[in-house]
């Protein structure tokens, strides 16, 4: 399966949004909505990512691009809690390892892409050398 970059399912994500909608589940305005809509900015922070796929009920990975992780997260707190501030502090652990989970996802994400543009350059920097090569020992 071919991994979707971030810029195109978070424009299929928010479609049906307004800006002034978007602007408000991300905590930015109607402007900074549209401009992140149109790719005018190409960075969201990642508990604004968060929110946006929190509210639109997917994980963060889709959001990303990627598919759901091979193992997933528990839950909830550990079975056989004995009172509600072990109940509190599991809940806060598990939130906290979930959010390094999925802000871990989001950057070897965008790493990924990073690396996938200097491959293409690369690529190209190696074709044209190849070319010029060819065009030197011919006659």
């Amino acid at each position: 399966m071919a991994v979707v970059n971030f810029s195109k399912r978070f424009k299929e994500l928010v479609r049906g949004l307004s800006d002034t909608e978007l602007g408000y589940i991300l905590g930015v305005s109607a402007d900074a909505a549209r401009k992140m809509r149109t790719g005018d900015i190409k960075s969201l922070k990642l508990e604004a990512a968060l929110r946006l796929a929190k509210e639109l009920k997917v994980s963060p990975w889709y959001l990303a691009g990627e598919s759901e992780p091979a193992i997933p997260l528990s839950a909830g707190p550990p079975e056989g809690a004995r009172d509600r501030k072990r109940r509190r502090d599991g809940s806060r652990e598990l939130e906290r390892a979930q959010l390094e989970t999925a802000e871990s996802a989001l950057l070897l994400h965008d790493e990924v892409v990073e690396l996938r543009a200097r491959v293409r350059r690369l690529e190209a920097a190696v074709e044209e050398l190849q070319s010029h090569a060819t065009a030197s020992s011919s006659p």
